[in-house]
């Protein structure tokens, strides 16, 4: 897979544009679509706050091998307080009426919601609130 470098620059101008798309005030009408921006809002945010801690300024190969695209993983080597935490397991809604459920851990969260999926545990819901979470701490953490 070939990766592309990105600034911290190019990063946290991600991270503000997609965090504007995805504001609480409009959480009643958020649907699935909305709530992949707002995984790719953390998961920029994520990086721009690895990023400041490494004191680096490209997000390279060296920098996407060290954080993957786990953001569960991302969270634990930031070492964020537990309190703040995503989902370990996904299930999905079932393709084969309602037997066999579609499952995963959170790195297939925004798959699902790409491709139309809808998450059933924890709720499409309890994810897009856990990841509004995880959006307020990094909010802290760049000021």
């Amino acid at each position: 897979m070939s990766t592309i470098p990105f600034t911290d620059r190019e990063l946290k101008k991600a991270w503000r544009e997609l965090s504007s798309i995805v504001n609480p005030a409009t959480a009643g009408e958020r649907k699935n679509p909305h709530r992949l921006l707002l995984f790719y809002a953390v998961e920029c945010g994520l990086k721009v706050v690895w990023l400041k801690r490494q004191n680096c300024t490209l997000f390279d190969q060296k920098a996407i091998t060290e954080t993957g695209h786990d953001l569960r993983r991302l969270l634990t080597k930031l070492r964020v307080d537990n309190r703040i935490s995503l989902p370990r397991d996904l299930q999905l809604q079932p393709v084969d009426s309602g037997r066999t459920p579609r499952q995963g851990d959170i790195t297939i969260l925004h798959q699902a919601w790409r491709y139309g999926g809808e998450c059933r545990a924890p709720t499409d819901l309890e994810c897009e609130a856990k990841l509004l979470k995880v959006l307020e701490w990094i909010q802290g953490e760049l000021k």
